[in-house]
């Protein structure tokens, strides 16, 4: 899949691992680049899901349209697939969004 991302921030971390583990640890930094892998080596986005790594799960109102992916217990990696509803499945195209813990009562973004 072709993947783009959100801001120039999130694509300046996205791009360059190294600095990404300056800002998260290295263990996050791992999980992401092979959520990264994975989705880079999909074609299609069904295709991704139908792998079921990194437990993607949709998320709920207000960020409707966007998945996460599991980082760690609590961490996310937000994405959402370029596409509308009806063609959510075979689409082709990523956006990153960043990367968040959004448990308890707000969110935090580490990368965003």
């Amino acid at each position: 899949m072709k993947i783009v991302y959100e801001n120039k921030n999130v694509e300046k971390y996205f791009t360059n691992y190294k600095l990404m583990q300056r800002k998260l640890s290295l263990e996050w930094t791992r999980s992401i680049k092979k959520h990264m892998d994975r989705l880079k080596a999909a074609e299609t986005f069904s295709d991704f899901l139908a792998l079921g790594l990194g437990h993607p799960e949709p998320l709920e109102k207000p960020d409707t349209g966007k998945y996460s992916l599991r980082v760690n217990a609590n961490v996310r990696l937000i994405i959402k697939p370029n596409a509308t509803n009806d063609t959510v499945m075979i689409c082709s195209e990523i956006i990153i969004e960043g990367v968040v813990d959004y448990h308890g009562e707000k969110k935090t973004w580490y990368i965003h």
